[in-house]
C-alpha cells in the first residue's frame, strides 16, 4: 500500500498529461502510486503512461466518457493509498510537494487535509490580459505571513477563513492531500451535476471533519490557457449557483458556527459566479450570455449581485473604484 495516491482523469490531452506525469515523477518523497483514468474511448492517453516506465504509473480506460467527476472517482475506487491527491491533468505540481505535505502530516497527525498554496501559470499574453495576470508565474499565497508558515485550524476556523479568502486568494486541490477514509466516507469527489466549485466542495467538506492544516508555501500551480474548463459550460453556470450551497450544507450543517458559515459560503458562490460570468463576457465578447444571465438572477439570493455585475460588465472603472473605497474604509 503506498502512502499516497496521485488520482486523476484525462481526456485526450497527451501533451498537457505528460508535462504533469513528469511533475509527479520528480517527487523527493517516492512513496506513491499515480492513477489515471481515461475517458477517451479510443485510450489515447495509454502510450503517454507506459512512455513514463515506471510501474508506480497506473493506466486504466474507462471506455466511454464518463464526464469529469466520475471518472475522478473512478481513479479513486482504483487507488489504494492512505492519502489522496486529487490533480487535473494541466496542473503539474513541484518537486517538493510531497515531502512538504508529508512533513505536515507527521509534525500534525490528527488531521484529515493538508494544505499548500499555489501559483497561477499563464500560457499566453490574450490569457493574461482576461485574468489581469502576467504571461508566466504568479504567486497565490498569503501575504499576510512569511514564507513557509504554518497554521492549525479548526473545521469552523478554517471555513470561515476558506469562503471568505482569508487564508490564500486561490485554492488548488492538486497541492493539497486528503485521508483516504474520510474522502470514502463523504462519497469520493462532490458531485452535485456540474464540476464548477468542485475543488471548493472537496477542500470544504474535507476540512469540516477535523480541520486542516496549511504551509504557505507554493506547491504546484493551475495553468491558464485557453482550454480550460468553464469557457463553453454557460448552462451549468445557475446549476453551480443552485446545487453547490445545499449540496454543503447538507453534509456540513453540523459544523459550529455554521450559519455564520453558511453566509460566508452563499457569498462566496455569489461572488464567484459574477466573476466567472464577467470573465466569460469578456472572454466571448460577441457570444451571448444572455439565458445565463437570466438563469442566475432568478435566484433569490443572486438578485442582489445583479448591480455589482453590471458595473463589472459594463462599467468596470466604476465598479473597481468601489470596491477600492470599500476596503479603505472596512
Amino acid at each position: 500500500m503506498p502512502f499516497v495516491s496521485f488520482c486523476l482523469t484525462t481526456y485526450k490531452r497527451g501533451n498537457v498529461l505528460k508535462n504533469t506525469l513528469e511533475s509527479i515523477q520528480r517527487q523527493l518523497f517516492t512513496d506513491f502510486e499515480v492513477i489515471v483514468s481515461d475517458n477517451d474511448p479510443d485510450s489515447s492517453g495509454r502510450d503517454t503512461v507506459l512512455q513514463m516506465n515506471d510501474i508506480r504509473f497506473k493506466y486504466f480506460p474507462n471506455g466511454e466518457d464518463l464526464g469529469m467527476k466520475p471518472s475522478f472517482n473512478k481513479s479513486i475506487e482504483r487507488s489504494s493509498g492512505e492519502y489522496i491527491v486529487m490533480i487535473a491533468d494541466d496542473d503539474p505540481i513541484y518537486h517538493d510537494m510531497l515531502s512538504t505535505l508529508s512533513q505536515l502530516q507527521k509534525d500534525y497527525p490528527s488531521y484529515a487535509i493538508y494544505m499548500g498554496g499555489c501559483d497561477w501559470f499563464c500560457t499566453h499574453p490574450d490569457v493574461s490580459a482576461l485574468y489581469n495576470l502576467k504571461v508566466g508565474t504568479n504567486s497565490c499565497l498569503s501575504s499576510k505571513h512569511e514564507l513557509n508558515y504554518i497554521q492549525t485550524y479548526s473545521a469552523s476556523e478554517f471555513l470561515k477563513l476558506f469562503y471568505s479568502f482569508g487564508i490564500f486568494p486561490h485554492y488548488l486541490w492538486s497541492t493539497c492531500m486528503v485521508k483516504r477514509e474520510t474522502l470514502l466516507g463523504f462519497g469520493g469527489v462532490p458531485d452535485y451535476g456540474t464540476p464548477f466549485l468542485g475543488d471548493y466542495a472537496y477542500l470544504g467538506l474535507m476540512s469540516s471533519t477535523t480541520g486542516c492544516v496549511v504551509i504557505n508555501k507554493a506547491l504546484g500551480c493551475q495553468t491558464l490557457h485557453k482550454e480550460n474548463f468553464g469557457r463553453n459550460q454557460n448552462e451549468q453556470i445557475a446549476l453551480v449557483a443552485r446545487n453547490f450551497p445545499v449540496f454543503l450544507e447538507e453534509r456540513m450543517s453540523q459544523v459550529e458556527d455554521w450559519q455564520i458559515i453558511k453566509k460566508l459560503m452563499i457569498r462566496f458562490t455569489a461572488l464567484w459566479v459574477v466573476s466567472h460570468m464577467s470573465f466569460l463576457y469578456k472572454y466571448i465578447k460577441e457570444g451571448n450570455l444572455h439565458l445565463a444571465e437570466k438563469d442566475v438572477f432568478r435566484i433569490n439570493y443572486m438578485k442582489k449581485y445583479r448591480i455589482k455585475y453590471f458595473l463589472k460588465t459594463r462599467i468596470p472603472l466604476i465598479h473597481d473604484l468601489i470596491v477600492t473605497l470599500k476596503k479603505m474604509f472596512k
